[in-house]
């Protein structure tokens, strides 16, 4: 990943990450930094950037010409097309699923402002991506830009040690990350939760999702109304269960899967709510529908994902059918035979994008 950045202050963001796991992944050659002052491309003999509003009001506007020299000097050498993220409050806040999105670029370009902001007419011209990191002002984007500078490098692959650390985090199923605890056992009095040491990963994956729900209840419930639980139900031979466990990983780290295959559930009544996401992975659609005959949605939100080799027309009468039943169709899309955790993340992250901002 190779981050260019344009600012008046380089040296600000060039100090900020020479240390810690930035510092480290730019010593692996994991991550480059390229720092671009604005002030070398000024068109007068002052290296001045900035000028007075155009009707009137207080402090400075930075000049579009030197804005729009100092991206194209990075654009024009990119060979392909780059994004380039202006940092202001005047945007949506970055969130989780925006940032595994950036990561997946090779390159990304971050324009710092400064003073009053910078002329809208070269914003209009080079920016692609508008991203705040809070309802609030600071006094230029540096510090914004090494937020998601750093939010973005956690998903550079060989960044961090624990390649797990980057996938089970706070907001992964828009909750708030379980508390944690290390030794000693018992600190001032306080135990460490039991279940804890039990060593049952399913008692213990049982709490922490608990944990996840009544700490975001607590301290985000804005959150609370996107915080859904994910199952993903799947009927057809091996590749369709594949694709259902890689999906439901991706998606969600608490979710679970279904086999529609098995007789036992297909009798069985499941009830599913406006707090629930059915993840439906089928070879055959109308197999798959007639699997879940009896299930009874309420509004439930849906995805539904039948193999490549299936029609356009095929996948319409999927969704229409999961309409009928009282699903919310939100998402659907096609995996390939040999669909892995790179293809199922592509496919979730598309549909985190839908679910989480709807």
């Amino acid at each position: 990943m190779i981050f260019h950045v344009c600012t008046l202050f380089p040296e600000m963001i060039e100090n900020a990450c020479a240390t810690s796991i930035f510092g480290r992944g730019m010593k692996a050659g994991h991550i480059r930094l390229d720092t671009v002052n604005i002030r070398d491309f000024s068109i007068n003999n002052y290296n001045r950037v900035d000028d007075y509003p155009y009707g009137g009001g207080a402090g400075m506007v930075m000049e579009p010409e030197p804005i729009f020299r100092a991206v194209k000097s990075v654009t024009d050498g990119c060979e392909k097309p780059v994004r380039v993220i202006y940092m202001t409050p005047q945007a949506e806040i970055l969130s989780q699923t925006k940032v595994e999105e950036l990561a997946r670029e090779e390159e990304l370009v971050l324009l710092c402002g400064r003073y009053e902001g910078i002329d809208e007419r070269v914003l209009q011209e080079v920016v692609t991506d508008y991203v705040s990191i809070g309802d609030y002002v600071l006094t230029g984007g540096e510090l914004p830009a090494l937020v998601l500078m750093d939010a973005v490098a956690r998903f550079v692959p060989g960044v961090l040690n624990n390649e797990e650390s980057s996938q089970v985090e706070s907001l992964q199923d828009n909750l708030l990350e379980y508390p944690q605890y290390t030794r000693p056992e018992v600190w001032h009095g306080k135990p460490v939760p039991p279940v804890l040491l039990t060593g049952d990963h399913k008692k213990i994956t049982a709490w922490r999702y608990a944990a996840s729900r009544q700490r975001t209840m607590e301290r985000r419930p804005d959150l609370m109304k996107k915080a859904l639980q994910v199952t993903a139900m799947y009927t057809g031979g091996e590749t369709a269960a594949k694709a259902a466990a890689l999906l439901c990983d991706a998606v969600s780290n608490y979710g679970s899967v279904m086999d529609y295959n098995r007789n036992k559930l297909k009798k069985q009544i499941l009830k599913l709510g406006p707090g629930d996401l059915a993840v439906f992975v089928a070879e055959d659609g109308e197999e798959l529908l007639s699997a879940i005959s009896r299930m009874r949605p309420g509004n439930t939100p849906c995805a539904a994902y039948l193999p490549a080799s299936a029609t356009e027309e095929e996948m319409e009468a999927l969704c229409a059918g999961l309409t009928a039943k009282g699903f919310s169709v939100i998402a659907s899309g096609f995996y390939s035979e040999e669909i892995d955790e790179e293809e199922a993340s592509l496919l979730a992250l598309a549909l985190r994008k839908i679910l989480w901002k709807g």
